[in-house]
């Protein structure tokens, strides 16, 4: 059975390959993203996200959901779906 010998520990230090890498990220250290303020919040928020993150709202028209049609709509069109009905058989 082998025995640990510390002398020779020491002196293999290099056996595992290391570099002085301690496993990080090495980016190039730009870890400051450009952020902007949201509209709505004021929150600080990433320059190329569509969302707050703090308050959930759209930071553009163009990337807002398409909102639903608005009540009246589809009233006048039921409105005018009754009308036709009445015109055609009435």
């Amino acid at each position: 059975m082998p025995r640990y010998d510390e002398e020779a520990d020491e002196d293999d230090d290099d056996e595992y390959g290391d570099d002085g890498d301690d496993g990080g990220d090495d980016d190039d250290g730009d870890d400051d993203a450009e952020t902007v303020p949201c509209p709505h919040c004021g929150a600080d928020v990433y320059e190329d996200a569509e969302q707050c993150p703090r308050c959930g709202k759209y930071l553009s028209a163009e990337d807002a959901a398409p909102s639903r049609p608005r009540g009246w709509v589809a009233v006048v069109m039921v409105l005018a779906l009754v009308a036709a009905v009445i015109w055609v058989f009435g």
